[in-house]
């Protein structure tokens, strides 16, 4: 399809494509003058951003320029979890792993499991379609907070930690999600170890998909002279192994994850010298723009006014969401995870975790026929704007008072 349709009464007709481009660029526009905004007065972005955004739905109600949820899931999701896989530390990553693996695998689970017995065991929703509800809120977004981390010096362990139960929890969180559709469409008649082993192999198939593109796409570029066809590849293979995997049914966010990670391992053998710090500034760029386009469009999505449609189903999910991290952080994590966490680690992974797009996302792609859809929904926003906004508001002077040096 043409940019530019033809002469129609004497003017110039302007298509879908044409609209939506420009839709987008406006969107980016209002986004980085927002972020320049907060950035003077030491606000969060992300905070500033969803805060925007919020307000001008409830004055001004307007339509994105895209449909909130798949282009998520596909188009901005793929280059946030490379990027955010592509910055991780080896070393810190090595040493990281047995907490971001509590946090993230039986983390979620467990944060699932408590969200959803407190709202069917308080009477405000079905145990399914509570069960789906902690599914959608178990994935954190912490993006607002690793821009503070990098402001104060935060230790490289803790970023790591943070940064790495986020990506692997929104894989965990999206096969959760999964497991609560086939449980709603098929109720009382399915495998629950059946459903948990396909989850298992989604996650370990995107990551071996993501490892195999990473190593076919880094032999391919060994030797290239060109730093654009570097960079330029790092997009295809983003892309790339989150597609495939997600077309054989496997973990699109591990694979991009895995592609990430495996890629800045082969760095030394199939980048040039300049390559590793080319792609640092290119992805850097990429990621603002993403995270940009997607706190606002978070906001924008918001409806302040559903927040009272289902004042104590709000204030019941508010309460075992807070409940929930709170056991993961100060419970689970030091029993489980490691006991060379410093004392202020503990209060930083409760307060890191916000929960963001990815939760709206999977709240306004649920089936129109979906059980209580329209109460999920409710309080996937309140949970989204209190932990974004308030905790994201407020996190930064905490972290200057908590104790974060290593023991």
């Amino acid at each position: 399809k043409r940019c530019w349709d033809s002469l129609e009464n004497g003017r110039v007709v302007v298509n879908d494509i044409a609209l939506g481009t420009t839709g987008f660029v406006e969107l980016l526009g209002a986004a980085v003058l927002v972020a320049i905004v907060a950035e003077r007065i030491r606000l969060p972005a992300a905070v500033a951003l969803v805060g925007f955004g919020a307000i001008v739905s409830s004055t001004a109600p307007m339509d994105l320029p895209f449909s909130f949820g798949p282009a998520l899931l596909f188009i901005f999701l793929p280059p946030l979890i490379f990027e955010a896989a592509w910055n991780l530390d080896a070393g810190a990553l090595r040493r990281m792993a047995w907490s971001i693996g509590i946090l993230a695998v039986p983390g979620v689970v467990l944060t699932t499991g408590v969200i959803a017995f407190g709202l069917s065991a308080g009477g405000q929703l079905p145990p399914v379609a509570a069960f789906m509800f902690g599914a959608i809120v178990s994935a954190t977004d912490p993006v607002g907070v690793i821009a503070i981390f990098r402001r104060l010096n935060v230790p490289l362990d803790l970023v790591t930690l943070v940064e790495g139960e986020s990506i692997a929890n929104d894989g965990v969180a999206i096969a959760l999600y999964g497991i609560a559709l086939a449980l709603a469409a098929t109720p009382g008649s399915l495998d629950l170890w059946s459903l948990g082993w396909s989850a298992a192999i989604g996650v370990f198939g995107g990551a071996g998909v993501g490892i195999a593109a990473a190593a076919v796409i880094g032999l391919a570029i060994r030797g290239a002279r060109e730093r654009s066809v570097e960079l330029t590849a790092t997009i295809v293979l983003a892309f790339s192994a989150y597609g495939v995997a997600s077309s054989l049914q496997f973990s699109g966010v591990f694979a991009s994850a895995a592609a990430g990670i495996t890629l800045r391992a082969m760095r030394g053998f199939v980048l040039t010298a300049q390559g590793p710090e080319d792609i640092d500034r290119f992805w850097e760029v990429i990621a603002f723009v993403a995270n940009a386009v997607v706190f606002l469009a978070t906001g924008l999505v918001l409806q302040l006014p559903r927040l009272l449609h289902e004042p104590l189903l709000v204030l019941t999910a508010i309460a075992v969401v807070v409940v929930s991290r709170a056991l993961l952080a100060f419970g689970v994590l030091p029993i489980l995870g490691t006991g060379t966490l410093a004392a202020g680690w503990r209060a930083t992974a409760f307060f890191a975790g916000m929960r963001g797009a990815l939760s709206l996302a999977l709240a306004l792609g649920l089936p129109a026929q979906f059980p209580h859809r329209r109460e999920i929904i409710d309080a996937t926003f309140a949970i989204v704007l209190v932990t974004l906004v308030l905790q994201g508001a407020t996190i930064e002077t905490l972290l200057r008072r908590l104790p974060l040096a290593q023991k």
